[in-house]
């Protein structure tokens, strides 16, 4: 058995960091408003949706990024099997939107920690399923004490952002939760790319899927996603928080003598 290179290119560091950090923005800024009980079933259930997604799909993307642009393993041909990420996102997704959705409706300490420890867990598991899908012709395994140890120090630390991000109204517990999660996701990621090792000695038949630069194009294209996303809802959020305010001094004034 032998383990993978990994290459620790601060350029490369920096991106997954700040491509972590847009996923977090996007997963605070939902987290925070999703608790509203003044807003529409709608909204609400866009926010969740938004929270979710953000958290889900950055953990997952960013992760392929990461054995795409970092794993490398002799002169061998690494790929990238997706589908059965692609099914196992689709899960996650409706877990993690029902678990939110009850947080939001319920905005209490139990719930939006059973709500955090659910999507750590289900974020930790997109990671370590990202890792697994790379294919080079040989047998890969990951080391997993080591990666139950990553994954349980990653849910812990969602778990607390997601509970101090649901419905806050303190800069300091929007700020910490993304900057916070952003670095350890960013840890995290590496350390369990670090984990893969590969088998020399002993081949199998598939070694199927898309190449690096297929996946680099996807999961930039998946970051561009996420960027649109955010400026869309924080467009769409400022304007129908002014129109309530302009409504509620029509209101005001109406009122007067």
């Amino acid at each position: 058995m032998t383990e993978v290179t990994v290459v620790y290119s601060p350029w490369y560091v920096l991106g997954v960091f700040l491509a972590n950090g847009i996923g977090l923005v996007l997963t605070v800024f939902c987290l925070v408003r999703m608790a509203d009980a003044r807003r529409s079933t709608g909204n609400r259930a866009l926010l969740v949706f938004g929270a979710a997604w953000g958290l889900i799909e950055t953990a997952r993307d960013d992760a392929l990024f990461v054995l795409a642009t970092a794993v490398h393993l002799r002169d061998d041909r690494v790929q990238f099997y997706l589908a059965p990420g692609l099914l196992l996102t689709i899960g996650a997704m409706v877990i993690a939107v029902a678990v939110l959705g009850v947080a939001a409706a319920w905005p209490r300490t139990l719930w939006t920690i059973c709500a955090g420890v659910t999507v750590g867990l289900l974020a930790s598991g997109m990671v370590v399923q990202s890792v697994l899908s790379a294919r080079s012709g040989y047998v890969t395994s990951i080391d997993v004490p080591d990666v139950v140890a990553v994954s349980a120090g990653l849910t812990a630390i969602i778990a607390v952002g997601v509970w101090l991000a649901t419905g806050a109204t303190e800069r300091w517990a929007m700020a910490m939760p993304i900057l916070v999660v952003a670095a350890v996701m960013t840890v995290a990621q590496y350390m369990m790319a670090g984990e893969v090792t590969v088998d020399l000695s002993e081949t199998v038949d598939d070694a199927s899927g898309a190449p690096p630069l297929t996946l680099i194009f996807i999961t930039v294209a998946a970051l561009g996603v996420r960027m649109i996303a955010l400026t869309v809802l924080s467009i769409t959020d400022e304007d129908r928080v002014e129109r309530v305010a302009e409504a509620y001094e029509g209101d005001r004034r109406a009122m007067r003598p």
